[in-house]
């Protein structure tokens, strides 16, 4: 499925019927490594390098991107890094990702 493709949306299950979540995959020592140092050469993958990966590692294509996003946002987070907008709509005070700790005894007023 290609990025821009449209899903068709499941029906809703009825309350009854709760669905499992999909086990967290676990990847292989090889897998990592290879998937680590595709990150290092390169960040964001193009959709065919993608697929080639995914036909290499015997992954789906999805557990690859995702892997991807999640290593861009770690990063990002360990390094405190913003994106330019973010940061202007900060500064214009339009924005506020930040975490307020909250007493106990406080109520939070939105």
């Amino acid at each position: 499925m290609s990025p821009r493709s449209r899903r068709i949306r499941k029906k809703e299950k009825p309350p009854t019927e709760v669905e499992e979540k999909r086990p967290r995959t676990a990847f292989t020592a090889e897998q990592l490594s290879r998937l680590k140092q595709e990150f290092e050469e390169n960040r964001y993958l193009t959709e065919k390098r993608r697929q080639d990966l995914a036909v290499d590692l015997k992954l789906h294509e999805n557990q690859i991107k995702i892997w991807f996003q999640n290593k861009r946002a770690k990063l990002k987070k360990s390094t405190g890094q913003r994106n330019g907008l973010a940061v202007q709509l900060m500064a214009q005070g339009l924005y506020n990702h930040s975490t307020i700790p909250v007493d106990e005894d406080e109520e939070m007023l939105y």
